[in-house]
């Protein structure tokens, strides 16, 4: 069921008066509802485990006693809270899957929101490892978020085993170095290779620069990025790589950190390796009209092997590797709607009695949008005098809309007034159910 925000609606609708709990609660609830199971005992006549909430850090011991065919709640060991929300079944024709629901309440963003979520997860009966259950919100708006798939290669066969003797290939090499004359030229120097880690897959490509401030002669800084630079699907680990070329020995270092989970999701690697050789290139040179020496280099041989030393492996939280990042750049379409919503106008305009102007959602994270064009389209019929609907220009960004997709407005000239009645969706959390 699509979720419409009005601008004139109250959100306090989706309020409750209640008690939050940890920092980023909202945020979290919103990103990623969701419970671990572990330590699962079974017996022919119950399964015993504990639970515990990602958002809220609520956890609880249960007991499943098979009293009957089909679903059979669990109860909570010890005594519970007298407001525990918690509901959890089992299947006795299936005791593997564990059905899961929950309300809490969050306030750490000033406003109190109760939050109510459900989900499932099935696991072998010899399964040791802590279980994901994935949750869907259901109250205060209906969204099942959308996980990223993790920094690339994370879960391919083999990469845990083959990050234990790492190792890369080095394709596409080119070094070049323009002394310049200091008049008609400047000193320019430029490397570029192409890194790929055999046990996950991934690729960067290495260029002068390290970073929008850095050197771009400087050679012993390379900046390296590869899928993650223009992919928001990576989520909260993504492949970092530094190089380092010395055009006077040709020696290149590297120095990479990759995560790997292809064993076992609940225990996420982080691996950090570093490798160094001395590149072997053919060089050629070009004397230019004042006198000047350039040189370019580049690999004949198709790829260079670069053998690594295996540095620190960390264990992650469970399944942490597609978790969504927490946005650096604040609220996106969905919190901004419920917390703060509020237009920003822009480009008013007056052309012959007919008003026009340019709108966008203040939300602090924007992506690529900008403000969309809005024209004074026929008077609202049966309404109240002075309010014409809207036509809607074309978008002005690309990705996820941050515009109205249906609205009036009506415009007082004597005190500069304008309103605006619209009605718009957001797609940044759920992008096919918005």
């Amino acid at each position: 069921m699509a979720v419409r925000l009005f601008l004139l609606a109250a959100s306090a609708a989706v309020l409750a008066s209640a008690q939050g709990v940890s920092p980023g609660c909202t945020a979290k609830s919103f990103s990623y509802p969701s419970w671990i199971i572990q330590d699962v005992k079974h017996t022919p006549q119950n399964v015993t485990f504990s639970i515990s909430n990602r958002v809220t850090d609520y956890e609880a011991n249960l007991a499943c006693q098979y009293t009957k065919t089909g679903l059979n709640a669990c109860s909570i060991q010890g005594t519970p809270a007298a407001n525990d929300t918690l509901q959890v079944s089992v299947l006795r024709e299936d005791p593997r899957l564990y059905i899961v629901k929950q309300s809490w309440e969050c306030n750490d963003r000033g406003k109190l929101l109760t939050f109510t979520a459900q989900g499932n997860a099935s696991a072998a009966k010899n399964y040791t490892s802590p279980l994901l259950v994935r949750g869907s919100l259901t109250s205060p708006v209906a969204i099942t978020p959308e996980y990223p798939d993790g920094p690339t290669g994370h879960n391919s066969p083999g990469c845990t085993a083959k990050s234990e003797k790492p190792s890369w290939v080095l394709t596409a090499i080119h070094y070049t170095d323009e002394p310049g004359d200091g008049v008609t030229s400047t000193p320019f120097k430029n490397f570029n290779a192409i890194v790929t880690n055999p046990a996950n897959g991934y690729q960067a490509s290495c260029i002068p620069g390290g970073g929008n401030f850095g050197d771009p002669n400087n050679l012993s800084r390379l900046t390296c990025a590869g899928v993650e630079f223009q992919s928001s699907s990576v989520g909260s680990y993504p492949i970092s790589t530094t190089a380092s070329f010395d055009p006077e020995t040709l020696a290149f270092s590297l120095n990479q950190t990759w995560y790997c989970d292809d064993t076992d999701a609940a225990k996420p690697l982080k691996i950090i390796a570093t490798g160094n050789t001395t590149l072997s290139l053919t060089c050629n040179t070009e004397t230019t009209a004042t006198n000047q020496t350039n040189q370019y280099c580049s690999n004949l041989a198709p790829s260079i092997p670069l053998s690594g030393t295996l540095g620190t492996v960390t264990t992650l939280h469970p399944y942490s590797l597609t978790d969504p990042v927490p946005s650096s750049r604040g609220d996106g379409c969905t919190l901004t709607s419920i917390f703060n919503p509020r237009w920003q106008f822009s480009d008013f305009q007056i052309n012959g009695g007919s008003v026009t102007f340019e709108v966008i959602l203040t939300a602090a994270d924007r992506g690529f949008q900008y403000p969309i064009p809005i024209y004074q389209g026929a008077a609202v019929k049966g309404g109240e005098a002075g309010w014409y609907e809207c036509e809607i220009g074309a978008d002005g960004g690309n990705g996820l809309p941050l515009w109205p997709y249906k609205c009036s407005f009506r415009y007082e000239a004597e005190g500069k007034g304008l309103e605006l009645r619209a009605e718009w969706e957001c797609r940044d959390l759920d992008e096919g159910h918005p």
